[in-house]
């Protein structure tokens, strides 16, 4: 998926700010937001731009969003990087002088701001998050009334933000789901689920949901997500249904889980991140004797490098692959 242009110079910001090594320029990752009014005016006018509050008004009326404002006023063709600056500097002027005329750029930049203080657990209040979600459901569905192909439209959205807009909304509804919010974990299910390309995910959604009030019913619906992955084979989804069923799930399902997982490994670590997931069920069940025996296993590989392929003969696999069949024909 290609992304749009703010979305990509706010993904080069993120990756600057993980490895200030990267070989950026200033003004490609700078953050404008904290950045005058007055000295935006001035940086545009050593562009070439000469604009105040009321021109920027001017022209903007005559524009939808901060895409277009730039393809306006910009004539410099063959400038590309003064083109950029110019479209960095309009567009915060943009978000902050007419933030009532929102376009799809704007917010999925609001949204990706969100997000990232959501990571980083430095955003105190969730209500506009939860906001922008609102938004987002609306802006959805809006566009499949015209277009009529739920993922396309997703897809299209998503291209606006820098951050994985389905991977983050797979996690925070889990992050609702184990705050036992249950009425706005069903919601955001109804809202995003037929946009998603990856519907099993969301059927675990709903069985974590279902496991808070009907065991059985979320039971049922984890066995019918592991013969779909029995079918299509998906490790990361595999170790998610396991991880899931350690606290909400019958032997037989968890052990399940874990059989469809053991072919599927490539590394140490995937491998040892299985076998703390065994050891953890053993514990909740309260039986001592197989954790600390799983706990043992684990301990042995601590030297063991992470990234190192998973040997199909390697004992400790053979051990859990006997140990899974004693549950799982």
């Amino acid at each position: 998926m290609q992304l749009k242009d703010k979305a990509l110079f706010n993904l080069l910001r993120i990756n600057w700010l993980e490895d200030p090594k990267g070989n950026v320029k200033p003004w490609q990752v700078e953050d404008l937001r904290v950045v005058d009014m007055d000295e935006l005016f001035k940086r545009l006018k050593k562009l070439g731009l000469i604009l105040d509050e009321q021109t920027f008004f001017l022209y903007a009326e005559n524009c939808n969003s901060p895409e277009e404002l730039v393809d306006y006023v910009w004539i410099e063709e063959e400038d590309s990087e003064g083109r950029d600056q110019t479209y960095l500097l309009l567009f915060e002027l943009w978000r902050r002088l007419i933030p009532d005329k929102l376009c799809l750029s704007i917010f999925c930049d609001e949204l990706d701001q969100l997000i990232e203080l959501y990571d980083k657990g430095e955003l105190e209040n969730e209500e506009p998050l939860q906001n922008a979600m609102g938004i987002l459901e609306d802006i959805l569905d809006n566009a499949f009334d015209q277009e009529g192909n739920a993922q396309l439209v997703f897809k299209e959205v998503a291209s606006y933000c820098a951050h994985d807009v389905e991977r983050f909304i797979f996690d925070y509804i889990s992050d609702q789901i184990l705050a036992k919010d249950e009425t706005y974990s069903s919601e955001l299910i109804d809202a995003f689920a037929d946009y998603v390309s990856d519907r099993k995910q969301f059927n675990l959604l709903r069985a974590r949901l279902l496991a808070l009030y009907d065991l059985e019913k979320s039971n049922i619906l984890y066995a019918r997500i592991l013969e779909e992955l029995a079918e299509a084979p998906d490790l990361e989804l595999n170790l998610l249904v396991a991880e899931s069923l350690i606290h909400h799930g019958d032997v037989h399902l968890f052990m399940q889980a874990v059989k469809q997982s053991l072919p599927l490994l490539k590394t140490e670590e995937e491998f040892q991140n299985l076998l703390g997931m065994i050891a953890e069920y053993y514990r909740c069940l309260d039986r001592d004797e197989e954790e600390t025996t799983i706990t043992n296993l684990l301990k042995a590989r601590t030297g063991h490098s992470l990234t190192a392929p998973v040997d199909p003969a390697d004992e400790t696999l053979s051990r859990i692959s006997f140990l899974v069949s004693r549950h799982v024909p």
